[in-house]
Protein backbone atom coordinates (compact mmCIF):
# COMPACT_ATOMS: atom_id res chain seq x y z
CA UNK A 1 0.00 0.00 0.00
CA UNK A 2 1.59 3.13 -0.99
CA UNK A 3 0.81 6.13 0.98
CA UNK A 4 2.05 9.82 1.72
CA UNK A 5 1.94 12.21 4.33
CA UNK A 6 -1.69 12.84 4.32
CA UNK A 7 -2.84 9.27 3.55
CA UNK A 8 -0.76 7.32 5.70
CA UNK A 9 -1.76 4.47 7.00
CA UNK A 10 -3.38 4.37 10.80
CA UNK A 11 -0.84 2.39 12.81
CA UNK A 12 2.26 4.74 10.74
CA UNK A 13 4.55 6.91 12.81
CA UNK A 14 4.02 10.95 12.22
CA UNK A 15 6.22 12.08 9.73
CA UNK A 16 8.38 14.44 11.37
CA UNK A 17 9.26 18.12 9.28
CA UNK A 18 12.62 16.71 7.62
CA UNK A 19 11.07 13.55 6.12
CA UNK A 20 7.69 15.26 5.29
CA UNK A 21 10.31 17.61 3.20
CA UNK A 22 11.10 14.94 1.12
CA UNK A 23 7.97 13.00 1.06
CA UNK A 24 6.76 12.03 -2.93
CA UNK A 25 3.30 12.04 -3.60
CA UNK A 26 2.28 8.52 -5.44
CA UNK A 27 -1.16 7.21 -6.52
CA UNK A 28 -3.08 4.99 -4.41
CA UNK A 29 -5.63 2.57 -5.63
CA UNK A 30 -8.81 3.82 -6.81
CA UNK A 31 -10.24 2.12 -3.77
CA UNK A 32 -8.18 4.03 -1.58
CA UNK A 33 -9.36 7.52 -0.45
CA UNK A 34 -7.52 10.14 1.93
CA UNK A 35 -8.04 10.23 5.36
CA UNK A 36 -11.32 11.80 6.62
CA UNK A 37 -12.54 11.02 2.95
CA UNK A 38 -15.58 8.50 1.82
CA UNK A 39 -17.05 8.26 -1.91
CA UNK A 40 -20.35 9.45 -2.36
CA UNK A 41 -23.62 8.26 -4.00
CA UNK A 42 -23.81 10.19 -6.98
CA UNK A 43 -27.68 11.12 -6.20
CA UNK A 44 -26.37 12.36 -2.64
CA UNK A 45 -23.59 13.94 -3.84
CA UNK A 46 -25.59 16.26 -6.48
CA UNK A 47 -28.46 16.82 -3.46
CA UNK A 48 -25.91 18.11 -0.93
CA UNK A 49 -25.51 21.86 -0.60
CA UNK A 50 -22.76 23.70 -1.06
CA UNK A 51 -22.36 27.63 -1.60
CA UNK A 52 -19.52 27.65 -4.14
CA UNK A 53 -18.42 24.96 -7.10
CA UNK A 54 -15.35 25.64 -8.31
CA UNK A 55 -14.14 23.92 -11.97
CA UNK A 56 -10.98 23.49 -14.27
CA UNK A 57 -13.32 23.49 -17.24
CA UNK A 58 -12.78 20.88 -19.56
CA UNK A 59 -9.20 20.15 -20.38
CA UNK A 60 -7.02 17.61 -22.42
CA UNK A 61 -5.11 15.41 -20.75
CA UNK A 62 -1.44 14.92 -22.76
CA UNK A 63 -0.88 11.53 -24.37
CA UNK A 64 1.83 9.77 -21.67
CA UNK A 65 -0.59 10.63 -18.75
CA UNK A 66 -1.80 7.96 -16.27
CA UNK A 67 -3.25 9.48 -13.48
CA UNK A 68 -4.72 12.64 -12.66
CA UNK A 69 -4.02 14.28 -9.03
CA UNK A 70 -5.67 17.22 -7.23
CA UNK A 71 -5.32 18.32 -3.89
CA UNK A 72 -7.16 20.89 -1.69
CA UNK A 73 -5.79 23.27 0.85
CA UNK A 74 -8.09 24.79 3.48
CA UNK A 75 -7.27 28.29 4.68
CA UNK A 76 -10.08 28.96 6.27
CA UNK A 77 -10.11 29.42 10.27
CA UNK A 78 -12.58 26.88 11.04
CA UNK A 79 -13.26 22.72 9.94
CA UNK A 80 -14.53 23.07 6.10
CA UNK A 81 -16.09 20.00 4.39
CA UNK A 82 -15.12 19.55 0.50
CA UNK A 83 -16.48 17.60 -2.18
CA UNK A 84 -14.06 16.94 -5.45
CA UNK A 85 -15.42 15.29 -8.69
CA UNK A 86 -13.15 14.08 -11.32
CA UNK A 87 -15.33 14.09 -14.63
CA UNK A 88 -14.57 12.28 -17.63
CA UNK A 89 -16.06 14.17 -20.39
CA UNK A 90 -16.70 12.28 -23.64
CA UNK A 91 -17.45 14.09 -26.67
CA UNK A 92 -20.77 13.77 -27.69
CA UNK A 93 -22.11 12.60 -24.67
CA UNK A 94 -22.55 13.74 -21.37
CA UNK A 95 -19.65 13.81 -18.93
CA UNK A 96 -19.37 10.78 -16.73
CA UNK A 97 -17.63 10.75 -12.68
CA UNK A 98 -14.31 9.02 -12.82
CA UNK A 99 -14.00 6.33 -9.86
CA UNK A 100 -14.27 6.23 -7.21
CA UNK A 101 -17.00 9.09 -7.88
CA UNK A 102 -17.76 12.43 -5.72
CA UNK A 103 -15.28 12.37 -2.74
CA UNK A 104 -15.94 14.20 0.54
CA UNK A 105 -13.69 15.22 2.90
CA UNK A 106 -13.48 17.32 5.86
CA UNK A 107 -10.25 19.34 6.52
CA UNK A 108 -9.46 21.41 9.56
CA UNK A 109 -8.20 24.98 9.58
CA UNK A 110 -4.82 24.88 7.20
CA UNK A 111 -4.92 20.99 6.71
CA UNK A 112 -4.35 19.89 2.87
CA UNK A 113 -5.11 16.67 1.49
CA UNK A 114 -5.29 14.83 -1.99
CA UNK A 115 -6.31 12.16 -4.53
CA UNK A 116 -4.70 10.80 -7.24
CA UNK A 117 -7.33 9.04 -9.82
CA UNK A 118 -6.16 6.48 -12.43
CA UNK A 119 -6.48 8.78 -15.91
CA UNK A 120 -6.06 7.97 -19.62
CA UNK A 121 -3.99 10.33 -21.77
CA UNK A 122 -5.81 12.35 -25.07
CA UNK A 123 -9.30 12.66 -23.26
CA UNK A 124 -11.15 15.83 -22.01
CA UNK A 125 -11.58 15.22 -18.16
CA UNK A 126 -13.06 18.40 -15.40
CA UNK A 127 -12.25 18.95 -11.76
CA UNK A 128 -15.03 20.38 -9.83
CA UNK A 129 -14.66 21.27 -6.37
CA UNK A 130 -17.47 22.36 -3.96
CA UNK A 131 -17.55 23.83 -0.99
CA UNK A 132 -18.93 26.34 1.64
CA UNK A 133 -15.98 28.50 1.73
CA UNK A 134 -13.68 30.73 -0.67
CA UNK A 135 -10.83 29.80 1.26
CA UNK A 136 -10.68 26.80 0.01
CA UNK A 137 -7.63 26.47 -2.57
CA UNK A 138 -7.79 23.46 -5.42
CA UNK A 139 -4.96 22.48 -7.43
CA UNK A 140 -5.03 19.25 -10.15
CA UNK A 141 -2.01 18.05 -12.22
CA UNK A 142 -1.19 15.15 -14.44
CA UNK A 143 1.17 12.24 -14.06
CA UNK A 144 3.02 10.38 -16.02
CA UNK A 145 3.72 7.39 -14.23
CA UNK A 146 2.53 6.73 -10.09
CA UNK A 147 4.99 9.33 -8.29
CA UNK A 148 4.24 13.01 -8.29
CA UNK A 149 5.79 14.12 -11.23
CA UNK A 150 3.53 16.58 -13.24
CA UNK A 151 3.90 16.83 -16.64
CA UNK A 152 4.97 20.63 -18.18
CA UNK A 153 1.98 22.38 -18.58
CA UNK A 154 -0.84 19.99 -17.18
CA UNK A 155 -1.21 22.08 -13.34
CA UNK A 156 -3.55 23.52 -12.97
CA UNK A 157 -3.95 26.19 -9.89
CA UNK A 158 -6.47 27.53 -7.28
CA UNK A 159 -5.91 30.73 -9.34
CA UNK A 160 -7.11 29.06 -13.02
CA UNK A 161 -10.29 27.33 -11.27
CA UNK A 162 -13.35 29.00 -11.93
CA UNK A 163 -16.33 29.71 -9.68
CA UNK A 164 -19.19 28.58 -11.58
CA UNK A 165 -21.83 31.70 -11.73
CA UNK A 166 -25.35 29.97 -11.80
CA UNK A 167 -25.98 26.69 -9.69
Amino acid sequence: MERDEQTRAADSHHLGADESATAVLRTTPVTELPEKAFALDPERAAATPYTYTYTTGPFMLPQDTQSIDWAVLNNDSTRQRVQVTVFKCNLGAPKTAEPPGPVEVTLEPRECTHNANNAQGSFLFEIQVRCNSQRIFPYASAWPGFIGDPIPGSVVKSAEFIRKLLP
